[in-house]
């Protein structure tokens, strides 16, 4: 369980230094991860991300642990529905290029959850799209990590039904230990239900604010905070992944309030004081 930093833990700081890959890797590495997850999103020109990507990990040394892609399937437009398709697939193009264990994506957002008859619709979106993209991780030899982000999938118990009806041996799971809590789930309970379908592992914590309810729609309802000084039992989590032997990547997701430096470092220092030394390498 060798730990990993996510690019989205320095985006703030990104745009206001105007970092580069190069200059990402270096404060990832000076951290305290051995790798490290850049993100499309950030990068301006995919056709050069191949070779400052490969510069980047081989002047620090360090991993890489994943490349994640941001997408929201869940559209009735069908030109906005084909962007996004597209855009991953151009995303699972460079994944393969840059040979990344996983590839993060989402399936798509409902504010609150949504009633029955728009979470039908949203997911029969999802499914198509998932559909269509998996066909190039196949070809490609890529595995898409589904993340359980934005209300489709949220829940553990959706994000498992979202892989088994894809089923392709290319669509695994992204399992966010924090985001589970947007939905009214304990971490460590989803962690339990999602885990044997893992193929990445994304630390994150928020503190629960008033009115959170187990098993309601809590988007809101939790603010972000740096790992192991929230709500979210990290240990549990991590014990539940043992059960299943997991050697993957953990990859801190910090989306904090704090200076993303001192957020990022402190997450990575509390990590190791949870994992075993044989875990770490």
């Amino acid at each position: 369980m060798q730990l990993s930093v996510c690019h989205y833990s320095y985006h703030r700081t990104w745009e206001k230094e105007g970092w580069g890959c190069q200059k990402l890797a270096d404060e990832t590495k000076a951290a305290g991860a051995v790798a490290i997850d850049f993100h499309v999103g950030f990068l301006d020109d995919l056709s050069a991300a191949k070779e400052e990507i490969e510069s980047a990990l081989a002047a620090t040394g360090l991993k890489l642990s994943g490349l994640s892609l941001s997408n929201d399937f869940n559209s009735d437009d069908p030109a906005e529905f084909k962007k996004q398709v597209d855009a991953v697939k151009d995303g699972i193009h460079l994944a393969a290029a840059v040979n990344a264990p996983n590839s993060r994506i989402f399936g798509g957002h409902i504010e609150g959850g949504g009633d029955h008859a728009a979470r039908e619709q949203g997911r029969q979106r999802i499914l198509d799209g998932l559909g269509e993209v998996v066909r190039d991780a196949e070809k490609l030899g890529v595995t898409l990590a589904l993340e359980n982000h934005g209300g489709l999938p949220c829940l553990a118990d959706d994000q498992v039904e979202v892989i088994k009806t894809i089923n392709s041996p290319n669509l695994k799971a992204t399992i966010d230990i924090g985001n589970y809590m947007q939905c009214g789930q304990e971490g460590h309970e989803a962690v339990a239900i999602a885990a044997r379908h893992a193929a990445y592992i994304h630390l994150k914590d928020f503190k629960k604010k008033p009115g959170w309810q187990a098993g309601q729609p809590c988007f809101g309802k939790i603010d972000p905070c740096t790992v192991g000084q929230g709500d979210v039992d990290v240990a549990a989590c991590v014990e539940e992944l043992r059960k299943i032997s997991y050697q993957g990547f953990m990859a801190l997701e910090y989306e904090g309030p704090d200076d993303e430096r001192r957020g990022v470092k402190e997450s990575l220092d509390f990590m190791y004081t949870i994992l075993r030394p044989e875990e770490v390498g």
